[in-house]
């Protein structure tokens, strides 16, 4: 997945492990799924396919492989989620340090996460260290979209700072215009359209890094953090269109502009 300069919101995706209860006879064992339906769709997920596959029997040795392969693929995409944070020129200082810190905290949970499992010899524990490789990290479902988000939201809110800019440039060559007795209606008009797109963006997305940086895990596994990630995500949207509105309105402008001579 790639987070374009401008906020793309495209592929966000879900993941997880499943614990496994407890095994009842070895027909039970082998048909327990270690993952869930979500997992399937993670981004790497069939990375782990023959793990998963060979984990069906319960055996430590092969609950050891698929933990290491699903905590490797989620410090893979840790890792790109990083170079993504550094590489995003609209975050600000503060949601830059704040995003590199808890993705930080989940690589060293995930390291410590790992030995634990390759060390685990009880399949009841190791069942439970695998199921905290999902519930306690919440990398596809959380992280990325959290990611995304927020590198979004400080993009968009760049854009309006930029877009400012352009308006009192436009604005200041409206009003010579204007002074010299040229028809400056259709320039005016464009630009108070571009005016009214900018000024609604701010309120949709400028309170975004504030109430999805703060989500947790816990707040996703009780339900709370999801409603809140598919609002932001609706306003963003909303927020990018009337962006493309704007600087639409604004070549206009310039257009009508160029045409007075």
């Amino acid at each position: 997945m790639k987070l374009a300069s401008r906020g793309t919101l495209a592929a966000v995706a879900v993941g997880g492990l499943l614990v496994i209860g407890t095994v009842g006879s070895a027909s039970a064992a082998q048909s327990a799924s270690p993952l869930p339906p979500e997992g399937n769709q993670a981004p790497g997920a069939r990375q782990c396919a023959a793990e998963l596959a060979a984990a069906r029997d319960s055996g430590v040795g092969n609950l050891r492989k698929l933990g290491d392969c699903e905590i490797d693929r989620r410090l893979v995409t840790i890792t790109e989620l990083q170079g993504r944070v550094a590489a995003a020129g609209g975050l600000t200082d503060a949601d830059r340090a704040a995003l590199q810190s808890q993705l930080a905290a989940d690589t060293s949970g995930l390291t410590t996460l790992r030995a634990q499992v390759d060390g685990e010899t009880d399949v009841t524990t190791l069942r439970a260290d695998l199921k905290t490789i999902v519930t306690d990290f919440r990398v596809y479902v959380l992280m990325v979209p959290k990611t995304a988000e927020v590198i979004t939201a400080d993009t968009e809110l760049a854009a309006v700072t930029r877009l400012g800019t352009v308006e009192s440039r436009l604005q200041a060559r409206i009003a010579a215009d204007s002074a010299a007795g040229k028809d400056i209606a259709q320039a005016q008009s464009d630009l108070d359209e571009l005016q009214a797109k900018v000024l609604g963006v701010s309120p949709l997305v400028q309170g975004i890094p504030a109430s999805v940086l703060p989500l947790t895990p816990a707040q996703y596994n009780a339900g709370t953090a999801r409603p809140i990630l598919a609002s932001s995500r609706t306003s963003l949207r909303t927020g990018r269109g009337l962006l493309a509105g704007a600087r639409a309105d604004a070549a206009a402008c310039r257009a009508a502009l160029v045409a007075l001579g």
